[in-house]
């Protein structure tokens, strides 16, 4: 199997190789910082003090890798972010799963940024009176709309997908009073919650590619 994944005759949406390293948040910050994207301050470490210190409070808490499990009665659940204070990490073992800490952002629109090698599909969110982790909110699963207003945010989006070598993406991004800031990249994301005019034709794109010339 591990020969057949890296057969160089063979054309992936995602080869393995570029899959797993995408699939990792810190990675994905480094390549975004690399190219010049905002990133928010993030740290992994065990002691909450110097988090609250470095980041100020609240600051954000996330997991570093998959952020659902299956429990004990067989139940998919989600971690979802969270706002903490270094009194509400008090004697947590913040390195036993682990999770990642990040300043927090006050988002105005939170953006779902789909690319298919150099095509790119842009839904938003309004954050108005949603949670930190809009995907606590039912409704928000149905309230992302097309938008043709982030330009520079979907060329950067393209760029990141191209740095790490992943033809498909499914990017998160927020934009606060200071801009778009990029938080998240997954080589298999979800998109069929976006808008009919959106999923169409990204599963057009996804089709005509594997489809070949």
């Amino acid at each position: 199997m591990a020969a057949l994944l890296r057969d160089s005759r063979i054309s992936w949406v995602c080869g393995v190789d570029a899959l797993f390293a995408a699939e990792n948040k810190l990675v994905q910050y480094r390549a975004a910082e690399a190219i010049g994207l905002r990133v928010p301050a993030t740290f992994v470490c065990a002691d909450p003090a110097y988090l609250a210190a470095e980041l100020g409070e609240p600051f954000v808490v996330k997991p570093l890798g998959p952020g659902n499990f299956t429990d004990d009665d067989g139940l998919d659940r989600v971690v979802h972010t969270q706002a903490v204070t270094a009194q509400d990490l008090a004697g947590a073992d913040l390195l036993g799963a682990p999770f990642l800490a990040q300043k927090m952002l006050t988002a105005r629109f939170h953006l779902r940024v789909v690319t298919v090698q150099e095509r790119v599909w842009t839904a938003e969110l309004n954050a108005g009176g949603l949670p930190l982790d809009w995907r606590r909110a039912a409704r928000a699963h149905h309230s992302f709309v097309r938008s043709s207003r982030w330009d520079s945010v979907e060329q950067d989006a393209v760029l990141l997908a191209q740095h790490l070598q992943t033809g498909f993406t499914c990017q998160d991004w927020i934009v606060d009073s200071a801009g778009p800031a990029f938080v998240d990249l997954n080589p298999g994301g979800q998109w069929l919650f976006l808008p009919d005019n959106m999923t169409a034709q990204i599963a057009d794109s996804l089709a005509s590619w594997l489809r070949g010339p």
